[in-house]
């Protein structure tokens, strides 16, 4: 209270105020736009420069529509899945989304999209409890065994995956799905969420929020081992001689 009347007592008061009210949004915004990227930029990969392997991608499920279909965003985050499927740049696929309802189910539109995609049923494993990021990725370790991946996200949202996919100890590489189809206020809304979630991120490090777990499920990788990375680039070279 006696900030406030100090504040309408002096216009001066006033000017710091806003000074220092200007200077602390401009830093929170550098430390959001440019600091937080910075620190998994060497993570993140085009899709054609990321090396053959036999991990599993990790696919971050969306927003799913009234007919039960992947969102715009969604089905770009499994456009570019499947690509790398397709250039043999990964194996599996686990696909991790919120299914808070009978009638809302991110990892079944999810498989549903890949297996009409050619996609075989044995290669999608579906995790129903990823109701958040970091819930996701805690669960790719703790339940399905995942200790190595490429996470497929949207373009905005990629730094923040991969920065909670390296605290938990992950090893990961991050390929981003492209949103510029979606529009400019759209995406401006993308990115106005994400400097929210930026900040939940950083402060879930900090004080680990409880993940829903559960007994490990099995995946492709009990019955048939991931590969070495570069061991693909072996085999085909060992083919051709």
């Amino acid at each position: 209270m006696r900030i406030v009347a100090w504040l309408r007592r002096t216009p001066q008061g006033w000017r710091r105020f806003g000074v220092a009210v200007a200077a602390s949004l401009t830093v929170d915004l550098l430390w959001t736009v440019l600091w937080f990227p910075s620190r998994v930029q060497d993570r993140i990969l085009p899709w054609d420069q990321l090396p053959p392997s036999g991990v599993p991608v990790i696919v971050l499920g969306a927003g799913v529509l009234p007919d039960r279909e992947p969102s715009r965003v969604l089905q770009g985050r499994l456009e570019q899945a499947l690509r790398l499927q397709q250039a043999g740049k990964a194996r599996w696929f686990l696909v991790s989304g919120d299914n808070r309802s009978p009638y809302y189910n991110e990892p079944l539109a999810m498989r549903r999209w890949l297996q009409r995609a050619g996609v075989p049923p044995a290669f999608i494993v579906s995790d129903y409890a990823g109701r958040r990021t970091y819930d996701s990725l805690k669960r790719a370790q703790a339940i399905f065994g995942v200790r190595r991946a490429v996470v497929v996200t949207s373009d905005f949202h990629l730094p923040r995956a991969v920065f909670i996919a390296q605290h938990l100890g992950l090893e990961v590489r991050g390929v981003a799905a492209d949103t510029e189809r979606n529009g400019f206020w759209a995406r401006l809304s993308f990115w106005s969420r994400e400097w929210a979630a930026r900040h939940k991120a950083l402060f879930d490090t900090w004080f680990p929020p409880d993940t829903l777990l559960g007994p490990r499920e099995p995946t492709p990788d009990d019955w048939a081992p991931p590969l070495r990375e570069g061991a693909g680039d072996a085999a085909n070279a060992q083919k051709d001689s």
